[in-house]
C-alpha cells in the first residue's frame, strides 16, 4: 500500500508530538511530564480565540458609540450639551484604528471652537487620545522590527559592504543621489 505525501507529513508531525524538546525522550517521567504540559497548552488556544473575539465584539461596539458620538457633537446646540458629551467622550476607551476610522479629534476640535470656555477640557482629552495613539504605533513598530529581527532580515543600513570594487559600486548605486553628490 502506497502512502501519500498528506499522510506522510501527518504521521511525521504525530512523531515530532510524541518525542521530546531534544528529539527523543530519555525516560516515562518525561514523557508524561511534557504530555501534561502539552494537555493543559491545548486549553489555551480556545481561550485566547474567545478572547479575541471578546475584544473585536468590544471594539464594534465602541466603534458605534464614537461614531454615534460624532454625530451628537455635530448637531450640538448649546454648551451644557456639549459638556455632558465631553464626559462620554472622557469615559470612550479609544485605540489608534477608532480614531483613524471616526475622525472624532478632528470633529471635537472643530466643535470646541464654538465653545471657548470648554477649550482645556478638550485639549485634555485629545492629548490623552494623542498618547493612546502613540503607544499603540509605537508597539506595533516594535513588534514588526521584533518580527523582522527574528526572520533574519536586516534593515537597509545594516547591510555589510562586499570587498571589492564591484561592492562599492552597488553601495554607492544604493545611496540617495543628494548623499552621493556630497
Amino acid at each position: 500500500r502506497r502512502e501519500t505525501e498528506a499522510t506522510r507529513r501527518r504521521r511525521a508531525e504525530l512523531a515530532r508530538l510524541r518525542q521530546g524538546l531534544n528529539g527523543k525522550w530519555e525516560s516515562n517521567a518525561k514523557k508524561a511530564a511534557a504530555r501534561k504540559v502539552r494537555q493543559k497548552t491545548l486549553r489555551i488556544g480556545p481561550l485566547l480565540a474567545r478572547c479575541k473575539a471578546k475584544k473585536a465584539a468590544q471594539d464594534s461596539a465602541t466603534l458605534v458609540d464614537a461614531k454615534n458620538l460624532v454625530k451628537e457633537l455635530k448637531v450640538v446646540g448649546d454648551e451644557a450639551s456639549f459638556r455632558i458629551l465631553l464626559t462620554r467622550l472622557e469615559k470612550l476607551q479609544v485605540t489608534s484604528t477608532l480614531l483613524k476610522r471616526t475622525l472624532i479629534p478632528k470633529v471635537l476640535r472643530a466643535e470646541s471652537a464654538r465653545f471657548p470656555s470648554m477649550k482645556q477640557q478638550v485639549s485634555r482629552i485629545i492629548d490623552r487620545w494623542r498618547q493612546v495613539f502613540k503607544q499603540e504605533q509605537n508597539g506595533a513598530a516594535k513588534v514588526s522590527a521584533a518580527a523582522a529581527r527574528s526572520s533574519g532580515s536586516r534593515p537597509v543600513g545594516d547591510r555589510v559592504r562586499a570587498s571589492g570594487s564591484a561592492g562599492t559600486a552597488t553601495a554607492a548605486s544604493n545611496r540617495p543621489a543628494a548623499a552621493a553628490a556630497a
